[in-house]
């Protein structure tokens, strides 16, 4: 009807001697939109074209782009996008109103030269620090240059060798231990025994990181249900993402019917636990202080910058939210993902048991040395998770210059490189043929040293398993690359480890028949989109 419309209207201008003002407004706007859609026939308003990469150019409609496509598979972008990289290679582009073009890489190559070799050149960039400002502030996930090197550099001071020690005999087999206690409760329900394993992790994660990193106890493992910061949390990371896909999203959401409320609330409840562990710091005594081991909080709370000032209550809070969401999210993700893996691999699951029972013979196994050197398997399923489900699947650069690409794609400055860790990690030109499947032996070798074992190490805690090799990391970048490799790696892969380590040694675990394969759930990190309901049962 709209088209039959505007034909009739345009029939009766042509014949037309004299015309309102308001008949000319429509026809210059009619003329411009022609005009438009003729120079911009299959890409966003105002992008360059790009006959060089027409090859790789995923056909968009005229003015909007190929934003239709995103909005249309926003519920599953990571598979979409996954199949658009096995259709035009490993570089495709897109182009997305406001946005401008995007180039998206999938080749160790190309992320070693935009992640180290040209650094410098690749930032989060303006659009990026729009989306998640109003959460993250100016914190570590969202600032470059100068802003984002005092982050880092201060809160490297905190993971140090001595803490990951302390860590693996303390602390993380203390959260390991409640989360026993809560699986043996529910093994005493008879109507209900099973338990959403994506839930408890997630409120192991938050319970110990919280604690480990600013004093906060949150006691999410102890109260069943929901917790409100965990809620907050995730509301607030899945929002983010659908801004990804819509340019429009700072209007979009300030009309949609009680979303900036529900934005304001959100955000609101990460800044009061935020207050609550800077609180308790300004008010904690000199004695209480001394008796506790100096944390993460602490390192910022005392940084004292050349004109002698500290940091205000502000950024202190900025701080906690950015790292909040790396310490509770990721690790919790990842032990779902993996007994998810295990649970429907019962080869594999049945290797890393008889690999734990080896070698953790006993509790005084739990040492740094141990964990990080003698459960090659261990950390091979550890690994292989990540590199099928990584906890921050997708990220984004903008080139602060022109560049040029490994393989010749050329780059303009204002250029968003598009990177996903989900999609190379099911590359079959990097990982083989069977990308695609959960196979924790890619990263083992034969034990060349078969007769060396480390101190205290008999022959008889020995790994039948040979020897864990790491890859590289602009193959593997579930940690990210280059100078912005993840602080927290090794934090993460202890916690992880002790957790499966002592969950395993207790118990058996059986996914609940039934549910349907979960798939990620749209979000800045990667939570499945439906709770791992499992039996779990004793071992004994």
């Amino acid at each position: 009807m709209i088209l039959v419309g505007l034909k009739r209207f345009i029939e009766r201008q042509i014949r037309k001697s004299k015309r309102s003002p308001f008949e000319y407004i429509v026809l210059a706007t009619l003329g411009f939109l022609v005009a438009a859609i003729a120079k911009y026939p299959n890409r966003a308003f105002l992008t360059r074209a790009r006959p060089d990469l027409e090859k790789c150019h995923a056909v968009g409609y005229p003015l909007l782009g190929n934003m239709p496509q995103l909005l249309r598979n926003r519920s599953d972008s990571l598979n979409s996008m996954n199949t658009a990289f096995k259709h035009f290679g490993d570089v495709f582009t897109l182009t997305i109103p406001l946005f401008g073009r995007i180039i998206l890489v999938n080749s160790p190559e190309i992320l070693e030269h935009v992640l180290k070799t040209n650094f410098n050149n690749y930032v989060k960039g303006k659009i990026f620090y729009d989306q998640l400002h109003d959460i993250l502030g100016h914190g570590i996930f969202v600032s470059d240059g100068d802003a984002w090197r005092f982050h880092r550099k201060t809160a490297a001071n905190i993971f140090t060798t001595r803490l990951y020690r302390q860590l693996v005999e303390g602390a993380f087999r203390d959260s390991a231990h409640d989360l026993i206690s809560v699986l043996v409760h529910s093994q005493k329900r008879s109507q209900d025994p099973a338990v959403d394993l994506q839930a408890l992790f997630l409120k192991l994660t938050l319970d110990a990181f919280g604690k480990l990193t600013f004093g906060l106890e949150f006691n999410a493992m102890r109260n069943e249900g929901s917790n409100e910061f965990g809620d907050a949390f995730d509301y607030l990371t899945a929002n983010v993402d659908a801004r990804s896909a819509n340019p429009f999203w700072f209007i979009t959401d300030k009309i949609e019917p009680g979303k900036s409320a529900a934005l304001s609330k959100a955000i609101g409840i990460l800044h009061k636990w935020a207050k609550m562990a800077i609180t308790a710091r300004r008010n904690e005594t000199p004695e209480a202080r001394e008796a506790r081991q100096r944390d993460l909080l602490d390192h910022f709370y005392s940084y004292t910058s050349d004109d002698g000032s500290h940091l205000d209550d502000t950024s202190l809070e900025e701080i906690f939210i950015n790292f909040m969401i790396a310490g509770r999210d990721t690790t919790a993700q990842q032990l779902t993902w993996q007994f998810y893996s295990l649970m429907s691999n019962p080869r594999t699951m049945k290797n890393l048991v008889k690999e734990v029972d080896i070698v953790l013979q006993g509790s005084d196994r739990y040492t740094y040395e141990t964990i990080m050197n003698e459960l090659p398997y261990m950390k091979a399923v550890f690994h292989e998770t990540l590199r099928l489900y990584p906890p921050v699947p997708k990220n984004v650069k903008t080139a602060v210059e022109d560049d040029v690409l490994p393989g010749g794609v050329k780059v303009y400055k204002g250029d968003v490189i598009g990177i996903s860790s989900y999609c190379l990690g099911r590359n079959k030109a990097v990982w083989g043929e069977d990308a695609e499947l959960f196979v924790p032996e890619r990263w083992l070798v034969d034990d060349q040293d078969k007769e060396h074992h480390h101190q205290g190490n008999d022959k008889a805690n020995k790994s039948p398993f040979g020897k864990f090799r790491a890859e590289s990391p602009y193959k593997f970048t579930s940690f990210n690359a280059g100078p912005r490799l993840c602080l927290g790696q090794t934090f993460a892969t202890l916690e992880s480890m002790v957790t499966t380590a002592m969950l395993l040694q207790r118990f058996r675990f059986t996914m609940v028949p039934g549910q349907p394969t979960p798939l990620a759930k749209p979000s800045v990190t990667l939570p499945m989109n439906q709770p791992l309901y499992t039996i779990v049962s004793d071992r004994i």
